[in-house]
């Protein structure tokens, strides 16, 4: 009966079926377009969305290129003949291909007369290099008039191009691009006396799109010149104009300063004097310079709780032998180091209090920062002058200021400081020199793995006029290396003249593993051939974090 039924309606399918009785039922979906027509229609969906998909698969693998990147020499020389350099090394990203590049600054004779004059300058003139840093190859320069005060690069707002290289030359204020070199613009020095780095970041005050900048002058030698005023002048990134007037800083004895920003936003001028650290808000100093110029400006209200009601400066350190401030980045608290002629202390700044102190001789280098102890608080690294050309290098607890490892070196008279690179095991691996000892033609660079502190990595090289130092690393998370900018200073030498040359050396920091002998901390221990090895592996092993201390 069943199959009956079937065959009949199979064989009229425009007919309505009948059930039994008489009553006639609908059909469902499936017995309208039959099963078979379901089916092949499924079959075509399912081809075609795997051809779609093999199509994207296929466009993205071959039609689209892939990101290729930029190889990289390990080491290489930038070699100037009859030339002097400054101490200065900023890395950038000149060519945007996603590896920083180097420059630097250089005043040649001879070798440059020909890229002096195509500016119209008399040679020696002062030469802003940058250099590719996968190969040491000349990017760009740019000829300026001698002579030489002050450069730095980083400088944001510089002509819509985000970051460019800001340098104070003879009697102009020159704004360069980073990426082609060129001349952003140029302005008179005459509204600053003065100008002493660091500069001043401050955000946009004219509504021109472009950040600002602002410049404050004083004479850090006093009391053996004319004494001058202590001025803070504001200048447009975008064109280099002046925006209000000077503002004139009512503080004696200014020596240094630095710019810090609170964890709300405020930004505030560190002043160091004869008497001690001083703070006064950049809202209230743009607002002398124009009213209304601070509105895009703010203050932390528990510190102007403190503020003097007559002059507006916060007293946050007294000291009458204060020598150096430094930022501390990175801890659970904005804080500054401070170093006075026998003490570095850590000064937390959302309570000014200080946290610790540890006595200290004279110290030979700006402290540096590193990460030792991995609890996450920067640690410090500082040299202590022991006298006959020896240093003691020791790291301190930043938590603390206990001494965690220290280090006796044999020293010269322009030793690099000491630096430091984050790895990826939050703990960082730091650099040292030291004279090698019985041989005064050599200087050794050292590595210092904190899972190895009783042991260091030594790589003797010949001795040289090392003019500037920096560890960094050139792509982001990797490539970590260190540059080392060598040759005559250029300012103890008026004119450049003789023979001598300037060279810049890139080197990858772990090409220096295989070639370094291990050696320990104390005097004469004796290193096996298997820790010598395992010391070695651990450093090749190291991978590095771009973040930075």
């Amino acid at each position: 009966m069943t199959d009956a039924s079937g065959r009949g309606f199979e064989g009229e399918p425009l007919k309505g079926g009948e059930a039994e009785g008489g009553v006639s039922k609908e059909k469902s979906c499936t017995g309208k377009l039959g099963l078979p027509h379901l089916t092949g229609w499924r079959t075509a969906t399912f081809l075609l969305s795997l051809f779609l998909c093999l199509a994207v698969v296929f466009a993205f693998s071959f039609i689209l290129p892939c990101p290729v990147r930029p190889h990289y020499l390990s080491t290489w020389n930038h070699t100037l003949p009859d030339a002097a350099t400054y101490d200065f090394l900023a890395v950038e990203d000149a060519n945007k291909d996603k590896v920083l590049d180097v420059i630097f600054l250089y005043k040649g004779a001879e070798a440059s007369r020909n890229t002096c004059m195509s500016e119209d300058l008399s040679p020696p003139c002062l030469v802003l290099l940058a250099v590719d840093g996968t190969d040491g190859k000349m990017l760009w320069k740019r000829p300026l008039a001698a002579e030489f005060n002050w450069v730095e690069c980083g400088v944001k707002g510089i002509g819509f191009k985000g970051t460019g290289c800001l340098v104070a030359h003879a009697d102009n204020l020159t704004a360069i691009d980073k990426q082609t070199g060129g001349i952003v613009w140029q302005q008179s020095r005459s509204s600053m006396m003065n100008g002493n780095l660091p500069l001043i970041s401050v955000p946009d005050l004219d509504s021109d799109g472009a950040e600002e900048f602002a410049v404050l002058s004083y004479n850090p030698q006093a009391p053996s010149f004319t004494p001058i005023p202590t001025e803070l002048v504001f200048f447009s990134g975008k064109s280099g104009d002046q925006i209000g007037s000077r503002v004139n800083v009512d503080l004696n004895g200014v020596f240094g300063h630095l710019q810090f920003k609170m964890a709300s936003g405020a930004s505030y001028l560190l002043l160091l004097t004869d008497s001690g650290l001083s703070a006064v808000s950049l809202q209230q100093l743009a607002a002398r310079a124009r009213t209304g110029l601070g509105s895009a400006l703010k203050k932390e209200n528990s510190w102007e709780d403190k503020a003097d009601h007559q002059t507006g400066f916060i007293h946050l350190y007294q000291s009458d032998s204060l020598k150096r401030v430094l930022v501390v980045h990175g801890g659970s608290s904005p804080s500054l180091l401070v170093q006075t002629d026998s003490s570095v202390s850590l000064l937390h700044m959302d309570k000014l209090n200080i946290a610790w102190t540890t006595n200290t001789s004279t110290l030979l280098s700006v402290p540096t920062f590193g990460q030792f102890d991995k609890d996450g608080i920067p640690d410090i690294i500082i040299e202590e002058d022991l006298g006959n050309e020896t240093k003691r290098v020791m790291i301190l607890s930043g938590r603390s200021g206990d001494v965690l490892w220290k280090v006796n070196l044999l020293s010269w008279t322009q030793s690099p400081r000491p630096a430091s690179v984050l790895t990826l095991n939050t703990y960082s691996v730091f650099m040292l020199w030291g004279q090698n000892h019985g041989n005064e033609t050599m200087h050794s660079s050292f590595l210092l793995h904190p899972r190895y502190s009783q042991l260091l990595l030594e790589l003797r090289n010949p001795a040289q006029n090392i003019i500037s130092f920096k560890a960094t690393l050139l792509e982001r998370g990797r490539h970590a290396c260190y540059l080392v900018l060598t040759g005559p200073d250029g300012r103890q030498h008026a004119e450049s003249g003789g023979t001598e040359s300037v060279v810049l050396t890139k080197r990858k920091i772990k090409d220096d593993v295989s070639e370094s002998a291990v050696r320990g901390v104390a005097a004469d221990e004796p290193i096996s051939e298997d820790t010598e090895e395992s010391v070695k592996e651990a450093f090749k092993r190291l991978r590095f974090s771009d973040e930075l201390f």
